[in-house]
């Protein structure tokens, strides 16, 4: 398996595999007639990056990315992107990044700025900070946080799900150990 990469590049950030790195002919050398092939990011053409260490697998990871696949699956389809999920990963500091489905930019969680590659608006950046918390601290999370309903519910969820998508994700939602067991669905 081939090792996991970062682009440098500050705007770009994009996260993968050194196999997926773009070959095109480095300019400098074609002039000379030599074919010369330069591995670059696919997201922006840069050709410097980070190597970055596997991210530690714990029991609680995998409850976060369980309610990613789920939310992923329903309705609007929300942290998925032509098959790619979304991810949230874990450093040996004990930090927690979310790896962005669209940008396959990994972004640090733990920022109250601005996220430089996060794709989705606040209420879902708010989701994450919360799966970040149930990562980092074990707190769970409420249902009320998966397709949340506005002030008055015949107006529908702030996620634009119809009612029937919104009644399944959180259904399925509720059954995953990361959503505080008890609630109502």
């Amino acid at each position: 398996m081939s090792q996991r990469i970062e682009c440098s590049r500050r705007t770009c950030r994009w996260t993968g595999r050194e196999s997926e790195l773009s070959e095109v002919l480095d300019p400098k050398y074609a002039a000379k007639s030599l074919t010369v092939y330069n591995r670059v990011c696919p997201k922006c053409g840069c050709d410097s990056y980070y190597q970055l260490p596997e991210p530690i697998i714990t029991e609680r990871v995998e409850h976060a990315n369980a309610l990613i696949k789920v939310i992923a699956e329903h309705g609007r389809k929300f942290f998925d992107h032509k098959g790619a999920l979304a991810t949230l990963e874990l450093d040996k500091r004990g930090r927690v990044w979310v790896v962005d489905e669209y940008t396959k930019a990994r972004v640090y969680t733990h920022y109250r700025g601005h996220w430089y590659g996060f794709n989705h608006g606040g209420t879902l950046r708010d989701l994450v900070c919360a799966m970040r918390d149930y990562i980092v601290k074990g707190k769970q999370l409420s249902i009320e946080w998966i397709a949340p309903t506005r002030w008055n519910p015949d107006n529908g969820d702030i996620w634009g799900y119809g009612k029937e998508a919104a009644a399944a994700v959180r259904a399925a939602a509720a059954q995953l150990p990361i959503i505080k067991q008890g609630e109502q669905a």
